[in-house]
């Protein structure tokens, strides 16, 4: 089954939350009055907040309300050039699919709309490049050269209807002539667009057009711009809704890049939208599982503690370390350490000795995000940053997130107290070190197993955190590695220094 196929968000990394967002959005939208004019929203959302999931899932919930929806690749087509080009092209194949009958009167309108764009490129200022040309350049100039001037510009006209004795106050005439009969083919054009979607909508007046317009962050600074007079200017069509998704901090460094660094962007781009949303960004482990993360055929349990038999598992250890280094990580860096993290795990030392899995993965982050620091004065304390909460120190500009795992209660629901995640990794720690140093020792005190655990999120709960379930895992442990134990940090640091991994990460 494709993508398409499927029901929109049904392998949303977040349950049910990304699509209560675009249902909320979606009734906004449809309340607001575009019986005159279209209306033009940003979709805001930095990398890694899952934009183009969410406006390809988007898109498929609106089309299951029975309204046209398109969705554009800003990015994919920049190369083109050609704005209306694109939105054109993709509006008619999806009416195309809404119409049954290809009968006469939608061919007539579908031409219609093919010469208005033609009318509109053939009164577009490419044309009065020629005459400037040739006014500047003089009655000497070639044709060649006039032909040169039309093509860096776009022209489509041909330079023979260009007057040899032109002088400006003909230039000025053919100017206004030009301007006029360019807002003509545009009311011609939006009247002739209107009249095609009708065409689609017959048999539901009250639907309407929703275009999505993604990555348009990410396109040549000059066709950013170019997308957005296009849709400002030529589609301000009624019912039609425009969602245009951008890293829109990005998206205004681009225009300054055009106009400048003193240029308010900021306030250029108010004038195109109507409304901004904003995307939240998602947390460690929904964008783990969004970039399916550590997902291969045929997971291998890794011989740990807690124990990690899956995927999502493991992408849940990594995510309790990000959410303890979250003021230093960004999605990015997440994505790059967890790649580095991959090859770690398989190397052969890990893969023949158990040891504890929320100490290496901290300490790989740790030597990723503050290996590079001046202080601490050590590489084993550096990366024990990611550890533990350190006090702090004038040298040292570290940022701790103490992050509650559980919280303990008697069964007649009196709250005891929170157990965090650092307690949990030291323990986790010490009992691997006690299974080396005393193999014939089976038990370890993980805590109180006669009270419950309530964890503070659900996907804390897929681990083995609870003192019951870690004293399962380290029974297991005893009887499979007494005499396969990595228990010291420095050794478990010396394997991630040893493999010196470099890894970048492209960006999608």
């Amino acid at each position: 089954m494709s993508d398409t196929d499927t029901k929109a968000f049904a392998n949303c990394a977040t349950g049910n939350k990304r699509e209560e967002l675009a249902e909320r959005f979606t009734q906004y939208l449809k309340g607001r009055d575009t019986n005159d004019n279209a209306y033009v929203v940003n979709l805001n959302g930095a990398w890694g907040t899952g934009k183009t999931y969410f406006v390809t899932e988007w898109k498929k919930l609106v089309e299951d309300k029975g309204h046209i929806a398109i969705k554009i690749d800003a990015w994919e087509s920049d190369y083109l050039n050609d704005p209306l080009a694109i939105i054109i092209a993709e509006l008619l194949e999806q009416i195309k699919l809404k119409i049954k009958n290809h009968d006469p009167k939608f061919r007539n309108a579908e031409r219609n709309v093919a010469s208005a764009i033609f009318n509109m490129g053939k009164s577009m200022l490419p044309i009065g490049s020629k005459i400037v040309g040739k006014h500047l350049l003089g009655e000497a100039v070639t044709s060649e050269i006039l032909d040169l001037i039309a093509a860096a510009t776009g022209s489509v006209a041909n330079h023979s209807t260009v007057k040899d004795d032109l002088n400006m106050g003909d230039l000025g005439l053919e100017v206004a002539s030009q301007h006029k009969r360019h807002k003509q083919f545009t009311q011609d054009f939006k009247k002739q667009a209107r009249e095609l979607v009708d065409f689609a909508l017959e048999d539901n007046p009250k639907k309407q057009v929703f275009v999505f317009i993604d990555e348009l962050d990410r396109c040549r600074p000059t066709y950013a711009i170019e997308m957005l007079e296009t849709v400002k200017h030529l589609f301000d069509i009624p019912d039609f809704i425009f969602v245009l998704s951008t890293d829109t901090s990005q998206l205004q460094h681009s225009i300054k890049a055009v106009y400048g660094q003193n240029f308010d962007s900021h306030e250029y781009l108010s004038r195109f939208f109507e409304q901004r949303f904003t995307l939240p960004e998602l947390d460690y482990f929904e964008f783990l599982t969004a970039e399916k993360i550590f997902k291969t055929e045929g997971f291998k349990p890794l011989p740990t503690l807690p124990a990690i038999n899956s995927a999502e598992e493991l992408r849940a250890a990594v995510a309790l370390i990000c959410e303890q280094n979250k003021y230093h990580l960004s999605l990015r860096r997440v994505k790059q350490i967890c790649v580095q993290l991959e090859i770690v795990l398989d190397s052969k030392e890990l893969r023949e000795n158990t040891y504890p899995i929320l100490t290496l993965i901290g300490l790989v982050f740790g030597n990723a995000l503050y290996g590079g620091w001046s202080n601490p004065k050590t590489t084993y304390a550096r990366a024990g940053l990611a550890l533990r909460h350190t006090e702090k120190h004038e040298l040292i500009d570290m940022h701790f997130n103490t992050v509650n795992v559980y919280k303990l209660c008697s069964y007649d629901d009196q709250p005891k107290r929170n157990v965090n995640a650092e307690y949990i990794i030291e323990d986790c720690s010490k009992a691997i070190k006690q299974l080396q140093t005393s193999p014939s020792i089976s038990r370890f005190n993980f805590g109180d197993v006669s009270l419950r655990c309530d964890f503070t999120n659900p996907y804390f709960n897929s681990l083995s955190l609870s003192p019951t379930q870690l004293n399962e895992d380290f029974i297991s442990l005893c009887t499979l590695f007494k005499n396969k134990v990595i228990a010291s940090k420095s050794k478990l640091l010396t394997i991630i220094e040893n493999l010196d991994i470099q890894v970048g990460v492209i960006e999608k």
